[in-house]
C-alpha cells in the first residue's frame, strides 16, 4: 500500500506562529501522522518572513512564491516512492495559487529523483524552469535573464523522472493571484507585457487530478482578491457527474467541484478571532479529502491501551462540526484604511447567459454555480442583516450531506416551500440590478475618494504657499492645530505638517471633501444593503424586473461597456506596463550613474599643479587665501575648479552672477529658474513641479532639489555637500568643510542618464553662467 503525501501552503501572512490558524493549518493539525503511511508539509504563507524587509514585500506584492513552489516540490520528490503513492494538496489564497503551481509543476515535469539534497535542489530548479517555458510560451523579459541563467544548467531532464504521478485529492479555499500590485491592471501589465505571474491561460484542472475542490468567498468586496476559478466546461459532458438510482446527484462523484460559501476572502479561508464561519467550509473540505481515502486524527472506541497502538485524538469531524455557525460573524476587510480596496463585491454570471454580463469590475463567470446550503439558512434565519447581492439567476445547491439539488428541490425544513424556486431565482436577479446600480455609484465615490485622498496628499508636494500666507490667513486656527497635530509626528511628516499649516483653507477643503466622499459612500452602503434585503424578504417596497434610469442604462450600454473594457484590459495595463519600464530604466540608470560617478569617470580632474589656498594669517597674503573666480553652469556636467581642498578645513563659497545678470533656464520649456534653484519656501508653479517630478527616477542626486549647486570633495569617491538657496538673501554664500582631500569640483543636480556618452544628454539644454569663489577661513 503506498503512502499519502500531502502539500499544504498557508496565505499571506499566514503561518504556525500566528495566533489565529487557518484552515490550511487546521488540516495539517488534524491529519493522522502517527504512521509512516501519511507524511506532509506545511508551508508558511508568503510575508512570513524573519526578515522584516522580506516580509513586507512578500505580504505587498507576494514575493517568495518561487521559493515556497520549490520547497513544496522537492518535498514530494523526497517522498515518493512508488506508482501506488499518492499526492494530496491544499492552500488557501496565495497558498491556494502556490498549490496549484506546485501541482502543475509536477503533472508537467513528473518528481525528479536525486542522490544529495544538493542535486535535489539543482534538479528542482530546473524543472521550475521547464514548467514555465512550457507554459508560458510567450515570456517577455524574462528571455536575456534566461538566456544568462542557462548558460549552466544542471543536466535536465534527469535520466530517471516519476511521470504520471497519482494527483488524488487538490484542495483550495478562494485562490486568489499570487503576486499582487495595489491596482490589479498593473498585476495585468506585468503578466501581459514584461513578465508573466498569474497562473497560465488554460485553467482546466489536468486530467491527472483524480479530484479537485475549491471552497469561493460569496461576500468578498476587494476587486484585488479576485478568485481564480477552475474551468470546468469539460467536466459538463460527464466528468463524474453521475446519479444514483433515483436521480439523485452527489458532488463525491464529480471530478471538480466549486462551491460557494458566506463570508469575505478570510472568513472562508480561515485567520480571523471569531472563525465560525470558516469551519464550514473546512468541515466539507476535509469530508472531501476523507472520501479520498485522506487519514484526519478519530477519537474511535475500544481503543487498545499500548499508547504505541493507539490513534491520534481528538477527532476531527466532532472538533470541527461543533465549531460551526452559519451566523458566526461576517467581518469587513475594508473597514477603516481597508476602504483603499478597490470596491467590487463578487458578482456571478452564468456563462449561458451573456445578457447579464456586463464586463465590470466584480463580474465572475461561471458554469452553473454550486452554492452551500449554509448560504440560504443564514438568509432565512434573520440572526444578521445578511443580503448577498452576487447570486446569479441560476444555480444549484450543495447541502450538508453532499446532495446536489435545484432550488426547486431545496427547502430549508420539511413541509416548508422551496426557499427559491427557479422562476423566483430568475426575478431576484432582474431585481438585483436595482442593487447593482447602487453599486455602481459606490464605486464611482470610491474613485472619487482615492482622487480627493490624492490630492490632499499631494498637496504639499506641489503647493507655493508661502509662510506668510499662514500668518496672514483668516483660518489661522486651522494652522496651529495641524502645527499641534505635528508635534507628535515623526520628521519625514512635516513637509506635509508645513504644507497644510500654511494653505489652511484649502487643507480644510481637501480633508472635508474626503470625510463627506467617505461619509456618502457609507450611505449608500447602507441603502445597497437594505435594498437588497428587501429583495430577499420580498416585501413590498421591494423594487420588482429590471431599472429603467439612466444608471442602468448607461452600464448597460454596449458603447459604455466596450470602453470599459478596453479601459480595463488594454490601455490600463499597457500604460502601467510603459510605466514600470520607464521607473526600472531611471532606477537602472541611476545605480549605473552612481557606480561610474563614484569611479571618477563623470568628473575629470585638473592637470596639476592644484592651487592650494592658504589659512588666513600673520603674514599671510590675503589673496594666497582666496582663489580665482571659476565660472560654471547648469549646462555643465562637472566643472573641475583646480583647486586642491583640505580635509577638515574651514572654507567659504561664494556665487554671483555673470554679468550681464540672467536667470538660469532649462532649454526645454525655457522656464526660468533662479541660480541653484528654487527655495523650498518659494517654489515654482504647481505645473512646473509636475513636469519635473516625471524625470524624477533619472535625477542625479534623489533626495536633493532640482538644480541644486554640488560641490564635490575628489574626482573618485563622491563626497558632497549641498546648498538650500535662501530667498532673501541675493548673495549666494555658504561655509563648508570637506570631508577628505581632493580637488574641488562643481554642478547642479539635473537629470542624468547612467550610458556613457549620455551623461550630459538632460544637461545640455541648460543655459546660464554663474561664478564661483572660495576663500579659507581661520581654523584647521
Amino acid at each position: 500500500m503506498g503512502r499519502k503525501i500531502v502539500l499544504l501552503s498557508d496565505g499571506t501572512g499566514n503561518s504556525a506562529a500566528k495566533v489565529w490558524r487557518t484552515n490550511v493549518w487546521r488540516t495539517f493539525e488534524a491529519l493522522d501522522l502517527s504512521g509512516n503511511d501519511q507524511v506532509a508539509l506545511y508551508d508558511d504563507g508568503v510575508g512570513t518572513s524573519s526578515f522584516k524587509p522580506m516580509a513586507i514585500l512578500g505580504g505587498a506584492f507576494g514575493l517568495g512564491l518561487r521559493r515556497n513552489v520549490i520547497a513544496l516540490y522537492k518535498f514530494a520528490c523526497r517522498n515518493y516512492h512508488s506508482a501506488d503513492d499518492e499526492l494530496f494538496g491544499f492552500g488557501f489564497s496565495r497558498g491556494a495559487f502556490t498549490i496549484r503551481i506546485v501541482i502543475g509543476l509536477i503533472v508537467s515535469q513528473g518528481l525528479v529523483k536525486a542522490d544529495s539534497e544538493a542535486e535535489l535542489d539543482s534538479l528542482a530548479k530546473a524543472a521550475y524552469r521547464a514548467y514555465r517555458r512550457a507554459r508560458y510560451k510567450h515570456l517577455k523579459l524574462e528571455r536575456p535573464y534566461q538566456a544568462i541563467r542557462n548558460l549552466f544548467p544542471p543536466k535536465y531532464p534527469p535520466k530517471e523522472v516519476r511521470t504520471h504521478v497519482k494527483i488524488r485529492f487538490v484542495g483550495v479555499w478562494d485562490t486568489v493571484a499570487a503576486y499582487g500590485m495595489p491596482i490589479s491592471e498593473m498585476t495585468a501589465g506585468i503578466h501581459k507585457y514584461l513578465w508573466p505571474i498569474e497562473l497560465p491561460d488554460d485553467h482546466r484542472p489536468h486530467p491527472d487530478i483524480m479530484r479537485a475542490c475549491q471552497a469561493l468567498a460569496l461576500d468578498e468586496e476587494r476587486t484585488t482578491f479576485h478568485p481564480q476559478l477552475w474551468d470546468e466546461s469539460d467536466e459538463e459532458s460527464g466528468g463524474g457527474k453521475t446519479a444514483d438510482p433515483q436521480g439523485r446527484r452527489f458532488i463525491k462523484d464529480e471530478r471538480v467541484s466549486q462551491v460557494w460559501f458566506a463570508g469575505v476572502h478570510t472568513n472562508v479561508g480561515g485567520g480571523y478571532p471569531d472563525d465560525a464561519l470558516a469551519y464550514i467550509p473546512f468541515v466539507w473540505m476535509i469530508t472531501e479529502a476523507q472520501r479520498c481515502g485522506l487519514r484526519f486524527k478519530s477519537d474511535y472506541a475500544n481503543q487498545p491501551d499500548d499508547p504505541d497502538l493507539m490513534r491520534a485524538d481528538p477527532d476531527t469531524f466532532k472538533n470541527a462540526i461543533s465549531k460551526r455557525d452559519k451566523d458566526g460573524r461576517l467581518y469587513d476587510p475594508r473597514k477603516g484604511l481597508g476602504g483603499y480596496y478597490r470596491y467590487g463585491p463578487r458578482k456571478l454570471v452564468p456563462h449561458f447567459y451573456p445578457d447579464s454580463k456586463k464586463e465590470e469590475d466584480d463580474e465572475i463567470e461561471v458554469q452553473r454555480a454550486k452554492i452551500h446550503e449554509s448560504v440560504f439558512r443564514r438568509i432565512d434565519n434573520h440572526a444578521q442583516a445578511y443580503a448577498p447581492v452576487g447570486l446569479p439567476p441560476f444555480y444549484d445547491v450543495v447541502k450538508d450531506t453532499g446532495e446536489i439539488v435545484s432550488p426547486d428541490e431545496f427547502r430549508i425544513a420539511a413541509g416548508r416551500e422551496p426557499f427559491e424556486t427557479r422562476k423566483a431565482a430568475a426575478q431576484r436577479a432582474l431585481a438585483q440590478e436595482h442593487v447593482w446600480n447602487w453599486v455602481w455609484a459606490r464605486r464611482i465615490l470610491y474613485f472619487a475618494t482615492v482622487g480627493a485622498t490624492l490630492w490632499l496628499v499631494m498637496f504639499p508636494l506641489l503647493s507655493s504657499a508661502q509662510k506668510v500666507d499662514e500668518l496672514t490667513s483668516p483660518f489661522r486656527m486651522i494652522s496651529d492645530f495641524v502645527r499641534f497635530a505635528g508635534s507628535f509626528l515623526p520628521d519625514f511628516a512635516q513637509t506635509w505638517v508645513e504644507g497644510y499649516a500654511r494653505a489652511p483653507l484649502w487643507f480644510a477643503v481637501m480633508a472635508g471633501l474626503v470625510t463627506a466622499l467617505l461619509y456618502l459612500s457609507s450611505k449608500v452602503a447602507s441603502r445597497t444593503s437594505s435594498v437588497m434585503a428587501s429583495i430577499w424578504g420580498k416585501t413590498s417596497h421591494a423594487p420588482k424586473g429590471l431599472p429603467d434610469n439612466f444608471v442602468y442604462h448607461l452600464r448597460s450600454n454596449r458603447f459604455y461597456i466596450g470602453f470599459h473594457e478596453g479601459l480595463k484590459k488594454k490601455i490600463a495595463p499597457l500604460f502601467f506596463a510603459v510605466m514600470f519600464v520607464y521607473l526600472a530604466a531611471g532606477l537602472v540608470s541611476h545605480f549605473l550613474f552612481d557606480v561610474f560617478d563614484v569611479a571618477g569617470a563623470t568628473c575629470e580632474g585638473s592637470k596639476p599643479p592644484l592651487v592650494e589656498l592658504k589659512a588666513p594669517a600673520q603674514g599671510i597674503d590675503p589673496k594666497e587665501t582666496k582663489s580665482s573666480p571659476v565660472d560654471f553652469g547648469p549646462s555643465d556636467l562637472c566643472v573641475a575648479t583646480g583647486i586642491m581642498l583640505t580635509r577638515g578645513a574651514h572654507y567659504r563659497a561664494t556665487i554671483v552672477p555673470v554679468e550681464p545678470v540672467q536667470a538660469w533656464s532649462n532649454g526645454i520649456w525655457h522656464y526660468d529658474f533662479p541660480i541653484g534653484g528654487y527655495p523650498t519656501i518659494a517654489p515654482p508653479p504647481w505645473y512646473i513641479r509636475l513636469y519635473y517630478s516625471l524625470f524624477l527616477p533619472f535625477r542625479r542626486e534623489f533626495n536633493h532639489d532640482w538644480f541644486r549647486i554640488v560641490l564635490r570633495f575628489g574626482e573618485v569617491g563622491g563626497e558632497e555637500t549641498f546648498y538650500d538657496p535662501d530667498p532673501t538673501d541675493p548673495v549666494i554664500e555658504f561655509p563648508f568643510r570637506p570631508t577628505r582631500d581632493g580637488e574641488l569640483f562643481v554642478f547642479v543636480n539635473d537629470a542624468v542618464i547612467g550610458i556613457p556618452g549620455l551623461y550630459r544628454a538632460f544637461y545640455r539644454n541648460n543655459t546660464g553662467t554663474a561664478r564661483l569663489t572660495i576663500e579659507r577661513l581661520k581654523g584647521r
